[in-house]
């Protein structure tokens, strides 16, 4: 890693470093069954509504087992990180918060912060695949409308990435809204105020180069996990962690550029939303 924080990715940078696909948004409370695999209930319960893409935040949620990865070393074929081995947690593990972008084909892209059955406060990269609740929950979500991300080999940086692909529109009413990935080197912040100055809520997940927070020391690098937590205008809060298992929330300040991908969707929204029950 150079001193500027820039990664030499395996392949040739895509000239095209954001993609903004424009899409409706319809605020929803969907219901996912215990006993499914969590990318089961997630696709069955979004299905149930009439959508096959979108954006969940799971809050508080009882698992019988929860498994996850985090950054790891790179794996020496030129890419610049990878994932760790699987973590396993068994019952009495507990999501805290999560988010995660449901795209074509019931592919999931998650990020989350949990705690096993002690307590202890963990994050990473959901495997939804291998997590399941304990018992029903209704979580909020917003079904996406002309637009989904795709699941796709990416030459920059040697992953299967997600892109944001156009699809055409089924539905009347929904909110203004539009997907969006952010390449590597990017400064995340900056990013977002180009495009969002202040007025969308912005939701999402991705990777950094570190993460550098208003307080406390950064986190090092050259890859953190993080979810969007929250943002005051287009300055966001969020929760990171690395190769260590460290994690830190709080608000990104400075430089913060893009690792591997970010993946977001922002909604031109009011504050307050009612969201429509189904299931």
């Amino acid at each position: 890693m150079a001193a500027t924080g820039m990664l030499t990715h395996p392949g040739p940078a895509d000239p095209q470093r954001v993609r903004v696909v424009p899409c409706r948004a319809h605020p929803l409370r969907l219901r996912l069954r215990a006993g499914l695999p969590l990318d089961r209930a997630i696709a069955a319960a979004a299905r149930g509504a009439g959508f096959a893409a979108g954006w969940l935040m799971l809050e508080n949620l009882s698992c019988d087992q929860l498994a996850y990865v985090i950054p790891a070393p790179p794996p020496g074929d030129g890419r610049v990180a990878f994932y760790s081995d699987t973590h396993v947690l068994g019952r009495g593990a507990r999501i805290v918060t999560a988010g995660l972008h449901l795209g074509q084909g019931g592919a999931i892209h998650a990020h989350g912060l949990w705690t096993d059955a002690t307590g202890v406060l963990r994050m990473g990269h959901l495997r939804p695949e291998a997590t399941r609740l304990s018992r029903d929950a209704h979580v909020a979500a917003w079904g996406l409308d002309g637009a989904t991300f795709r699941r796709e080999s990416d030459a920059e940086t040697g992953f299967a990435l997600f892109s944001p692909r156009p699809l055409p529109r089924r539905r009347p009413g929904g909110l203004p809204a539009r997907l969006v990935r952010v390449r590597p080197h990017l400064d995340l912040g900056a990013t977002i105020g180009a495009m969002a100055g202040g007025r969308s809520r912005v939701m999402g997940l991705g990777s950094l180069v570190g993460a550098a927070l208003a307080k406390g020391p950064p986190l090092p690098g050259p890859a953190t996990e993080i979810l969007v937590l929250g943002q005051d205008r287009a300055r966001l809060r969020i929760a990171s962690v690395g190769q260590a298992g460290t994690v830190r929330q709080g608000w990104l300040s400075g430089l913060n550029p893009v690792c591997i991908t970010a993946e977001l969707l922002l909604i031109d929204a009011p504050d307050r939303l009612s969201f429509t029950r189904a299931g």
